[in-house]
């Protein structure tokens, strides 16, 4: 008995001695886990991508346990898990099939959930271990081993140290992706600034460029300024110093004129270019003929060509039509500018210029003109950089040949404006050739030929006397008026404001009234409502035509007279033809002509469209349209430059006096009272300048009316000066002697 006791107790010392020994094993292997953590560590640390992290956490778990197979099983984007390290390399097949049982069975999913270990007995006598590899913020993968025997080979300690490995796997994955993140976005970040640093140095460069060229162009613009200043302020000096002969006198007064033609083409430029780039600038849509325009245009030109012994040859291929839609004054320009060009870097030699057509799919209709010239040429760094504004091909270019260096500019502006490129092709020394193409619509040629015809048959229109109502506040606008219509004899009654308008209206019959829209007391607008109810009053059954007369020039401004209850709509300054074939529309009367054609009432509004074509520059005294409008009688324009003069002096008086007292609203009726009058007179810069004045006045904004109020009385000095350079004195037809 006791034998026995002895051998039990001897038997379950020696499994308790095992069981010690099993464990002193495991723990010894934990420690030593533990003492070679740091180098665990250096090796995920230096592992350069996941599977490397794996790898290495797959050695470190050979050290602990002794698994037949075990391996890694990468989460990917969309979920779905990839075995990508297993150990022993052969086992990978075995251990993939045998994972997907259990993810089959759910087992891999419960893993997942759980975050520990998962035992799980197999098929084959071993226990299959799952444990996810993740970190607080995701799953980032899946262990799997498989160890001979039952689960209970485990203990505590045992999982407790593969749950530190694989959490030390899952932040190491995770780091690397965090730090290949860092990484990218630090190099993207370093690129950027890389880039963004060039872009800065190429902007500084730019800068600097522009603020060179800037610098260089006020260095150009004080000289080219100053010299026709010079002769200006020089030859007017020496006028007033008096004693010359006439002779002088005239000599003087033309290289005062020259002087100031060449300051004007200079401001020109500036007020053009400003308003391309502050994008105010607008093409007009007009029915024009493309080879008068070229003929007009080097006709213009071929002075200047002479006197440098150039020929000035050119051709417009049949194909171009007769007739297009477009803004002819702009497409001159660009001819102008590069025509005038060529003649300016030319000294001998000639100058070509062709037109023709672009192959177009559409119905538009592409021109594509080419200048060429025998001139200095353009180097080929400095082709590009000639249409940049403010820069010539090199400073040696401004100072013998003089320019501004915006019109190059300003012609790639326009061109583009009109759907167009232009570009040059040169050599040194041989001369240049400069291209642009430009679009525009097919026009009507029977339009275009009418409207001509119209113009010329107008000028002996004759018309059947008419009682008028003349209606305005300006004296030398009604004059004007007045001289317009004294041809026909037709009977006018004047009245200086809209009341004494509506009184004599009621007082009197008559055929139609002219009715200006700015008026003191009671403006045309409210005339002619007072007109309108007067007339439903008495029950007239026809009302009496009332046409507005007014500076005014938008479309919207036409609406606003309309419903009013005016008829129609002329803009000042009033034409001849104009006012004629009103006359002729609302009066229903015969007109009788040269010819036994009539002109169709709805040739109106081209007519004046093509009646206000003008230069490229706009004049001081256009002393040749206020002829066309006075019937060519030169005997008039004295007797009504006193008129204006007499009433503009005033009214630009009141600006100041309505200046000093801050009333918006009364230097806004001085400026339209000024811009109709000047418009009538036909002094265009001045007309020009006080429309500007208007509309600064007509937003309430002041704080610009002094400078342009100056603007104002600079150009009123310059009409004056231009009168007495034409030799008229107000009042007095003078003669200069020596003409």
């Amino acid at each position: 008995m006791a034998d026995r006791e002895i051998t039990k107790s001897l038997k379950f010392l020696k499994e308790r001695v095992s069981y010690l020994e099993e464990s002193n094993q495991r723990f010894t292997s934990i420690l030593e886990m533990l003492a070679s953590s740091s180098e665990f560590q250096g090796d995920i640390s230096r592992a350069l991508d996941g599977v490397g992290i794996f790898k290495a956490t797959a050695s470190q778990l050979r050290r602990l346990f002794s698994f037949n197979s075990l391996g890694f099983l990468d989460c990917l984007a969309d979920g779905s898990f990839e075995l990508v390290v297993a150990d022993p390399a052969g086992s990978k097949e075995a251990l993939s099939a045998l994972v997907d049982v259990h993810m089959l069975d759910g087992t891999f999913a419960w893993a997942i959930n759980r975050n520990q270990a998962v035992l799980v007995p197999t098929e084959t006598g071993e226990t299959l271990l799952l444990q996810v590899v993740a970190t607080q913020s995701r799953v980032r993968g899946m262990f799997a081993g498989t160890l001979q025997g039952s689960s209970a080979a485990l203990d505590a300690a045992s999982l407790n140290a593969l749950s530190i490995v694989l959490f030390s796997c899952a932040y190491a994955l995770e780091s690397k992706v965090l730090y290949g993140l860092l990484h990218d976005h630090t190099q993207n970040l370093e690129e950027r600034v890389k880039i963004r640093t060039r872009d800065l140095e190429e902007a500084r460069r730019q800068a600097e460029a522009a603020s060179l060229a800037k610098s260089d162009f006020l260095a150009n613009m004080s000289h080219e300024i100053r010299t026709p200043m010079n002769g200006v302020m020089g030859m007017t000096d020496l006028m007033l110093q008096g004693g010359l002969s006439a002779e002088k006198q005239h000599l003087y007064l033309h290289a005062i004129k020259d002087s100031a033609d060449t300051l004007m083409l200079i401001v020109n430029d500036v007020l053009d270019f400003s308003k391309i780039e502050a994008g105010k600038f607008s093409l007009e849509k007009i029915l024009f003929s493309p080879h008068d325009m070229v003929e007009r245009c080097l006709s213009g030109l071929s002075v200047r060509a002479d006197e440098k012994g150039l020929a000035i040859r050119h051709n417009v291929d049949s194909a171009v039509p007769a007739c297009l839609v477009g803004d002819s004054g702009r497409l001159r320009q660009i001819f102008t500018n590069l025509v005038g060009n060529a003649i300016k870097f030319c000294q001998q030699g000639q100058i070509s210029v062709n037109v023709g057509l672009e192959p177009q799919e559409s119905s538009d209709v592409v021109l594509h003109v080419q200048v060429s010239d025998t001139g200095i040429g353009i180097a080929e760094d400095a082709r590009q950089r000639i249409f940049n504004q403010f820069e010539q091909a090199d400073s040696s270019t401004t100072r013998k040949f003089g320019g501004t260096g915006l019109g190059l500019a300003i012609c790639k502006k326009l061109v583009e404006l009109m759907g167009g490129t232009i570009w040059v092709e040169s050599q040194l020394g041989v001369g240049s050739c400069f291209h642009f193409t430009a679009r525009f619509l097919l026009g009507n040629e029977e339009l275009l030929a009418a409207e001509a015809d119209s113009v010329v048959s107008s000028k002996r229109l004759k018309q059947e006397p008419l009682t008028i109502l003349l209606a305005d506040d300006v004296e030398i606008n009604r004059v004007l008026v007045q001289a317009v219509l004294e041809p026909f004899e037709h009977r006018i009654t004047c009245a200086d404001n809209g009341r004494k308008a509506v009184e004599l209206f009621k007082e009197n019959h008559f055929d139609i009234v002219l009715m200006d829209v700015q008026m003191p007391e009671m403006d045309g607008l409210q005339a002619t409502r007072a007109i309108r109810e007067y007339e439903r009053s008495v029950g007239r059954s026809m009302s009496i035509p009332v046409v507005a007369m007014t500076a005014f020039a938008g479309n919207e401004d036409r609406q606003v007279c309309i419903d009013a209850g005016m008829n129609d709509y002329l803009t000042k300054p009033i034409r001849a033809t104009q006012l004629s074939l009103l006359l002729s529309k609302y009066c229903n009367r015969p007109m009788e002509s040269g010819t036994s054609e009539n002109v169709e009432p709805s040739l109106v509004e081209s007519l004046k469209t093509a009646a206000d074509e003008s230069e490229e520059t706009v004049a001081v005294f256009a002393k040749e349209t206020l002829l066309e409008r006075l019937g060519g009688r030169s005997e008039m324009i004295p007797r009504f430059v006193g008129l204006f003069c007499k009433g503009v002096e005033p009214q630009l008086e009141g600006l100041v006096s309505a200046l000093s007292e801050g009333n918006a609203d009364a230097v806004r009726r001085c400026a339209h009272a000024i811009k109709g009058a000047a418009g009538n007179i036909a002094a265009l810069r001045m007309q020009q300048a006080a429309a500007v004045l208007e509309k600064t006045a007509k937003e309430g904004e002041l704080s610009e009316a002094p400078q342009l109020i100056d603007v104002l009385q600079y150009e009123y000095g310059a009409f004056s000066a231009a009168l007495a350079a034409a030799g008229i004195v107000a009042g007095i037809p003078v003669t200069p002697k020596g003409v």
